[in-house]
Formats: structure tokens, sequence, C-alpha cells
């Protein structure tokens, strides 16, 4: 689903869903190893959690309609390449913003850090209709290291036919989604990103685009399927650590061997796939239960016959979502145990259940919330990622947990000051509480 609150994620989530196979791994040309990197976002002060929250919505119509027609994508990555790889990782208003570089010479520009998502892609000059445009665009014709991929391509024969159009310059695509759209051709070009490049990466050069991007030019795709960064550079697997303090500084990315999450206090649980033939680049997990104050819900998020349901962790959807009647079951669990509380319209600001807070949202008395994973892991969630003031006075505080009728989804608020590791080649979802300034 969308990444950071990306509601409106664009749906190229959905066209990275749909590719087959695995392209052949990149290697680094200065840094074998792998490489680490950050990400930032802006002030998330609670005025933006309405924009998130719709933002939100946008995106999981486009991530349930993937999760229920994507296509089948490798459980394991190519070891070649594998090694350390770093970045860091900014706030945007609900996303995580990382910088890449493309080009030579290199090109910076921000782009929401998205393992809903398989297609990295840029807007590129000249854009002709496109959103808020960033400014300086990447202009394939300023690089001397930049083609477009030609139809007979492993990347354009990747991508499904109802969403390319081969002609005489190359391989095209249009691909339009629930509110918004991009269009524009595969290209390939020198990537760096934390410090190493890495020659002929294919992504997206969109040259018309639609959509609430929280002022980032792109994305960049770390779902699990073949046309995103993991799978194009070889590395296994790769971890982040979101600061839920924004003015604290950038938060970290880790790829390879670097990405290790470790301590007595770390949890696991399997990486799962959805049981249809055609399914998205979406990191499922199994969520067997929930907590709420001292009562264990008898919910569970399994899978439909046809694919639809199940569980993501994604990092370009701001709040969490749970199927309608797991919900149902952690809202009246929290207004029983919160009956002293005065609850009031969630409307104004897109939520659902919200309580009258005073001057003092922290002081206001919830239950608990625990998540429960296969294999026995357990996050007891911090108070911050689940309720918080939503109004720029802290006089309304909201449950930051939402209904919906698709996948549900596990949001990147709900994965603050964890360090969470993605091991493809392990097959395992793994998490620990964590200072993420100290990684």
């Amino acid at each position: 689903m969308m990444s950071h609150d990306m509601a409106c994620r664009p749906a190229l989530l959905t066209l990275a869903a749909a590719v087959i196979g695995l392209l052949p791994a990149v290697t680094s040309a200065t840094s074998p190893l792998g490489f680490r990197a950050t990400i930032t976002r802006a002030r998330q002060y609670p005025g933006n959690y309405s924009a998130a929250a719709r933002r939100d919505g946008r995106r999981l119509a486009s991530l349930s309609n993937a999760a229920a027609g994507g296509a089948r994508t490798s459980t394991g990555t190519s070891s070649r390449g594998r090694g350390l790889l770093q970045a860091l990782v900014e706030n945007g208003a609900g996303a995580y913003h990382m910088t890449l570089s493309i080009g030579t010479p290199p090109l910076a520009f921000p782009a929401i850090l998205d393992t809903g998502s398989d297609l990295t892609w840029t807007q590129c000059a000249p854009c002709t209709a496109c959103f808020a445009q960033p400014t300086p665009l990447y202009d394939p014709a300023a690089s001397s290291t930049s083609s477009r991929l030609p139809c007979a391509s492993p990347p354009c024969q990747a991508l499904p036919s109802a969403f390319r159009a081969c002609n005489a310059t190359g391989c095209a695509y249009d691909y339009r989604y629930t509110v918004g759209f991009t269009a524009g051709y595969l290209a390939a070009d020198t990537l760096a990103l934390g410090g190493a490049s890495f020659p002929g990466v294919a992504f997206g050069c969109s040259a018309a685009s639609g959509g609430d991007m929280d002022s980032a030019s792109g994305i960049v795709g770390l779902g699990r399927g073949a046309l995103s960064l993991v799978s194009q550079l070889g590395v296994g697997r790769f971890s982040y650590c979101l600061r839920s303090d924004a003015d604290a500084g950038a938060s970290p990315i880790l790829f390879g061997s670097l990405a290790n999450v470790t301590g007595g206090r770390v949890q696991s649980t399997p990486l799962i796939q959805s049981p249809v033939a055609r399914r998205g680049p979406y990191y499922y997990v199994n969520l067997t239960g929930v907590t709420v104050g001292a009562t264990d819900l008898p919910v569970t998020f399994g899978f439909t016959a046809t694919g639809a349901g199940g569980v993501i962790v994604d990092s370009g959807t701001t709040f969490t979502y749970l199927a309608e009647a797991g919900y149902a079951m952690v809202r009246q669990a929290f207004l029983s145990q919160a009956s002293g509380l005065e609850t009031v319209s969630g409307a104004p600001y897109d939520f659902d259940l919200c309580f009258a807070a005073g001057a003092a949202a922290a002081a206001v008395p919830v239950p608990r919330l625990v998540l429960r994973f296969a294999g026995g892991a357990a996050y007891a969630v911090p108070r911050r990622s689940y309720f918080d003031a939503v109004d720029e006075r802290g006089s309304v505080a909201c449950l930051l947990v939402l209904p919906t009728r698709g996948v549900s989804v596990i949001g990147n608020v709900m994965q603050m000051d964890l360090h969470v590791l993605y091991d493809l080649d392990g097959g395992t979802f793994s998490f620990a509480p964590a200072d993420c300034a100290s990684l």
C-alpha cells in the first residue's frame, strides 16, 4: 500500500505487483559490499494527520486491488552484489523520503521509501503534465550514461502487457490507478545511494503523472518483485529504523550484511505469500491476534479463497488499517475500557474513534495495544504509535488505527522507533525497539 501515509501512493505499485521473475542483479561499480543511506521526514505535527489519513484511503484502494491481482514474485534474491549498503531516510509529512542520485553527472532528488512498490521511478524532463514539480528534474539527455530500454529488454518484458506500449523509441508505459496516474518510459542509468553507485539500474522515467506525492519527485520501490531496487541490487536483506521525532534528524536504512537486528528484545515472524497464483510485491505477515488492555481478542486476519485479505507491512502507508471485522472488535474493546472518556466525532480529522483530550492528550488514559504474530512474536505498540492528538491544539486524541475492506496494513507510524529487518533470503520479518540514532 502506499508508503508513509502515502494513501495516495501511485499506482505503479500495482504495475510493479504484476512483474514476473527476477532480473539480473546489478553490481556496484564503487562499493561491491553495499551501502548505508538515510531517510528523512518533515515535522509530523497533528494537523498533518488528517491529510495523511486521506492519502492512505486512496492508497488502500490501489493496494487491495493489486494484492488480489498482482503477479507471482520470488521469495529469494540473488546473492550477487550483496554486502554493506546504507542510506538515510527523511520524514515527509506522512511519508519517509530517501535521496537518490541518477545519471552522470548525478542529479539528486527526494523519493518516497515504499516497501509496497516494486518500480523505482522519478519525474523526468520535459514533464509536460506532472504534479507539483520539484526542481531540477532528471533530464536523460543531460546524462552520459542514460539509455531508453527497448521492448525486448527483460525489464520491459516483465511489465504486464496492459501497462506497456512498445514503439520505435522504446518501452513506454501508461498506468492509471485509483486517484492518479503515471506515464512515461523505462530507462536505465547509474544510480547512486549512500555513497555507492550502481550502473544500469532500470527505473520509470515519468513524463506525465498525477497524485499527492508529499513533495517527492518519485518512489524508491523496495517490494519483493523483480523490478524493485532490492532485487536489482541483489541484496538479500535490508533494515530501517524510522525516527518518531523528525527534529532529531534522519533515520538509517541498511542493506546486505549491515542489515541486522540484534539484542535480547528481537522478535521474528515468517514472511508469507498470498495463496493466489498472481500476487503483489507485498511483505505479508501472519497477524494471529490483538490484545487491547487485558483482553485478548479472538480475531484473525487470514486470506480469503481468492487471495484477498491478509496483513502487509508497508512503509508507504502512514497509519494502520485492519479488516472491518477485526477493527470492530478492537474499537469496541477500546470503548469499553475507556468508558470514562468523552467521545467526540473524528470526522473533521478523518479518523473514526476520537476522545476529548483537553490540553493534554498524552495524559488521556487508554488501554495498551499488543499485536501478536505467528511464531510467538508480540509487539507492544508504543502509545504514540496508536493514540495521539490529531489537532494542533491537542484537544482531540484519536485511535490511529482505521478500518478497511481490503488488505490490512501496518503503516509507518506503527513502525516508528523500531529497527525492522526484511530478511528475504531467510523468509522472516524481525523487529526490536531501538534508538534509531545509535544505529
